[in-house]
């Protein structure tokens, strides 16, 4: 046996044949007797002091140890996930691991026993013990030892993993797979249930929707529908009575608020495949329980019909009731839905939220109808009131613009924040599954947040969707699933309820990935949409990233924040392929509301359908500053499958300057074959793909690289 510095490894072992533990590089550090658990910190905690475990291995940052150099040829382990070190408690037989700040108290020796396997003993700077594992279990505290040949519990496999330092695409679609491979049960070739009815079915069903929203994944779609399908063949076309036996529940006659969850679900899904069926459902529903719950007086809506007082009304059905009515204005429904939300929105900012002082919502409050005037009142904040109330001024200021919307959702959320999350900016509350239906609250404030975020142009909270879901993927089960608790491991016992898991694949589906503002002249990849209206996004065989596809009449794509900055644009690029045989089709192009005229127009027309690939150029309303940008999508057929879309770009010139290539800052180059983005930016190597101008002495001429 010999002891191993870093300095040693590094310069004495360069053959593949052997395993060296590198300085920079990223491990996982298995127990060679209980090869399927490594060293995990507790809880994936991000603090000091918290205990190094041993946990079975499911592949998460909280898992993963960077190696770093502690000097005097002495190793140190950095966490991935929290940043801080793997330090002995003590150097005395029977100390644990505990994370600390300082790589100087994390000061470990290796001491090779199969170099070629990775197996190392662990030892403590003074070499008097070695770091044993005795039982296997999860949550045992490997602690100092003494040495034992025969102990493989003292080994350990420390093998190279790749570091999984933010939050993925990839991350986003394990998560939210392992949770429906989990949950969902099949009740017939196009019907699936979560839990068998209730108003977390729905909102099991929203989660779905937030995936297909984000990712324009179509299987999603397939799954949503048919969630759908299994609550409509229990339920029936009338949401507002009890259906209760062996296989299904449903609390429509009484609870208003189930209906309007389901009414949310339902009107999400109309609005995103622009399915009148859908909406018009959901419309029909709405309307119904708008007028069986309204109380004229308080202007807020009745909780329930016989559960609780007939005059108490509270957040948890006056928030759904304005974003379900904003839906329902959004698609179509007419301008009447916003005004029941806008009205419904004042009235319990003023009688719930006093009048948005801090941004605390409150629960609930009971009238009394003779003095009409509030007998009692419920102050507690819950993260279903903060994130419906969110989403409802989220709405609202996107179709009115008023500031105060605006403001409110600010406070809002900094309340929740401040209030409902810890220091590091975890959700603290609802963590224990036995809590009823507050187990699945978190997962509604996740949704609204990343609305908050883009439609608010609130590029800060982005980070604090990305730790929110880190964390819940950290503390997940071997088999991918995470309870409500998000702040501790999840175990087989705690992820029992379909609910409160729900709320983790919430927080995997709306994560806020890529740049809140984006810079309005860079290529912009059209699958990349914040939000969007019946789109398909598929890899094709044979390019480097994904396109949408079957792109059909009517349906659309927004992108949030556009910043065009002080230039002004003239024109669009886009790429598209030539529509189906006898098919014409426009992509029009909005800024800011998709009403109105365009600010512009791509004719998809005399195409040839032998090229895949083609680069169209339209002139659109010149613009500065920020904007969202819509394109929507006409063909002259019904028929679906018509063209796809790989990317879009804005450009300082008109589409006549770069189609002739008459640009005076490129056309005045000197440098022979120069190539320069559309914003005459010469670039310093040769692209690979995209819109370039090739310049050679005074000659220019635009170029297409597929």
């Amino acid at each position: 046996m010999r002891n191993l510095s870093v300095a040693i490894l590094l310069c004495l072992f360069f053959s593949p044949a052997y395993c060296t533990i590198e300085v920079g590089k990223t491990y996982t550090i298995r127990s060679k007797k209980y090869p399927t658990k490594s060293l995990f910190v507790e809880n994936s905690a991000r603090e000091v002091n918290a205990a190094i475990l041993l946990w079975t291995e499911t592949d998460v940052p909280s898992q993963q140890w960077k190696a770093c150099n502690a000097g005097s040829g002495d190793i140190s382990f950095q966490n991935v996930y929290s940043g801080y070190y793997a330090a002995p408690q003590k150097q005395t037989k029977g100390a644990v691991f505990k994370t600390h700040r300082m790589l100087s108290y994390g000061h470990v020796v290796l001491e090779a026993v199969d170099e070629t396997a990775g197996v190392y003993h662990i030892l403590p700077v003074s070499k008097d013990f070695y770091l044993t594992a005795t039982t296997g279990e999860d949550g045992e505290k490997p602690c100092w030892g003494d040495k034992d040949d025969a102990d493989e519990g003292q080994q350990w496999i420390i093998s190279e993993t790749e570091a999984k330092y933010s939050f993925t695409k990839a991350m986003r679609e394990e998560m939210m797979d392992d949770y429906l491979n989990h949950f969902l049960k099949n009740k017939g070739s196009s019907m699936r249930t979560f839990v068998n009815g209730g108003w977390g079915e729905s909102e099991q069903l929203e989660v779905v929707l937030d995936a297909y929203e984000c990712t324009g994944n179509e299987k999603y779609l397939n799954i949503a529908k048919y969630v759908y399908n299994y609550f409509k063949n229990r339920v029936g076309d009338n949401w507002d009575h009890l259906v209760y036996d062996d296989n299904y529940h449903w609390f429509g006659h009484d609870f208003n608020d189930d209906v309007m969850w389901q009414i949310i679900a339902v009107a999400r899904l109309g609005w995103l495949t622009g399915s009148k069926a859908y909406t018009n459902a959901a419309k029909k529903n709405f309307d119904k329980i708008y007028e069986r719950a309204y109380i004229p007086f308080t202007g807020l809506m009745r909780w329930a019909q016989s559960s609780g007082d007939a005059y108490g009304t509270n957040s948890c059905i006056a928030g759904p009731t304005e974003v379900a009515a904003c839906y329902l204005g959004m698609s179509g429904c007419g301008e009447d839905y916003f005004e029941k939300a806008r009205d419904l929105y004042a009235a319990q900012r003023y009688t719930l939220a006093n009048n948005m002082s801090t941004g605390k919502v409150w629960d609930s409050v009971v009238w009394d109808p003779d003095t009409k005037t509030v007998k009692s009142k419920n102050e507690w904040a819950s993260t279903y009131n903060q994130g419906t109330m969110l989403g409802a001024a989220c709405l609202l200021y996107d179709h009115y613009g008023d500031e105060q919307y605006l403001n409110d959702a600010k406070k809002i959320m900094s309340f929740t924040r401040k209030n409902l999350c810890n220091s590091y900016g975890i959700i603290k509350v609802c963590q224990d599954e036995s809590h009823g239906d507050l187990c699945g609250f978190k997962g509604i404030l996740m949704r609204y947040v990343r609305r908050f975020v883009l439609d608010l142009n609130q590029p800060d909270y982005k980070e604090w969707t990305e730790r929110n879901a880190l964390l819940a993927y950290c503390n997940r089960t071997q088999n991918g699933i995470t309870g409500t608790g998000w702040l501790k491991k999840a175990t087989a016992e705690s992820t029992t309820n379909a609910f409160g898991c729900s709320t983790a694949a919430s927080a995997a589906a709306n994560v806020v990935l890529g740049d809140v503002v984006k810079n309005g002249f860079d290529e912009q990849q059209a699958e990349h949409f914040d939000f969007h209206c019946g789109l398909q996004v598929s890899e094709e065989i044979g390019c480097g990233n994904d396109k949408i596809v079957y792109v059909s009449n009517g349906l659309w794509a927004q992108y949030d924040n556009i910043d065009f900055g002080e230039q002004t644009a003239h024109s669009i690029i886009l790429d598209v392929t030539a529509p189906a045989s006898n098919i014409t089709g426009n992509v029009e192009i909005y800024l800011d509301k998709m009403s109105g005229e365009p600010a512009g127009i791509c004719e998809l027309k005399d195409l040839d359908p032998d090229q895949e690939w083609h680069t169209l150029y339209a002139n659109i309303t010149p613009a500065t500053g920020l904007h969202n940008v819509y394109l929507r999508f006409t063909c002259s057929s019904s028929r679906t499958k018509a063209y796809r879309i790989d990317h879009f770009q804005f450009s300082t010139q008109t589409a006549e300057e770069i189609q002739t290539g008459v640009s005076d800052h490129v056309s005045q180059g000197k440098t022979p074959m120069s190539v320069y983005d559309l914003q005459g930016r010469l670039l310093p190597v040769s692209p690979k793909r995209g819109i370039f101008v090739i310049s050679r002495g005074e000659e220019s001429r635009i170029i297409s690289i597929k």
